[in-house]
């Protein structure tokens, strides 16, 4: 691990920023990745919340696209992202697979100047939960996609569906440990130079 962090430090330098959007994914009626009675949209929010505290602590700005559990359309979530100028635009989803054997947490990037702080993100949350790293991956998700003034980025945090990870993730224990490995990489984002 401390390769990849080394690696990382030796990529491009991030560009200063003072805001931290945060999109905790689904909400209200969109419930995302479910199983019984634990969404998608629950977990999410209270991951995204965590970090929101860490990176308040740090000295940070941080916008919430909601705080509660609400429905924003994905064009609505795109708009904040691109609201707010020297800002960086993270999106906290929880993944699912219909087989449940899916594990590990990856990290997802559109445009190619949101990459280094995927790859941040992704050290920093495997670092942090010792869970699988499915890598860094770039997708079409909308949020990302149409999220073009500033870098954006989307993470899933463990799959809903595995059942072990489902058992992990229902402790606020291992949801902070998650919320301290995206707050540290986007924080050593923030360093870089």
């Amino acid at each position: 691990m401390v390769s990849v962090l080394t690696g990382l430090l030796a990529m491009t330098s991030a560009h200063a920023f003072d805001t931290v959007i945060l999109d905790a994914g689904h909400g209200g009626h969109d419930r995302g990745a479910a199983i019984g009675y634990v969404y998608e949209k629950h977990l999410a929010l209270d991951t995204a919340r965590r970090v929101e505290q860490i990176l308040r602590r740090e000295g940070l700005k941080v916008v919430m696209t909601r705080s509660r559990d609400v429905f924003i359309s994905l064009p609505g979530r795109a708009a904040t992202g691109n609201r707010y100028r020297n800002a960086i635009f993270v999106s906290v989803h929880y993944n699912y697979n219909r087989s449940g054997s899916g594990n590990g947490v990856e990290t997802y990037y559109y445009h190619s100047s949101s990459r280094t702080l995927a790859s941040y993100v992704q050290a920093y949350l495997v670092q942090r939960t010792r869970m699988s790293n499915r890598g860094v991956k770039s997708a079409s998700f909308h949020v990302i996609r149409e999220t073009t003034r500033n870098p954006a980025i989307l993470v899933e945090c463990g799959f809903v569906s595995n059942s072990s990870e489902r058992a992990r993730m229902m402790t606020g224990e291992f949801r902070a440990r998650i919320a301290e490995g995206i707050a540290q990489g986007i924080l050593a984002y923030r360093r870089a130079r």
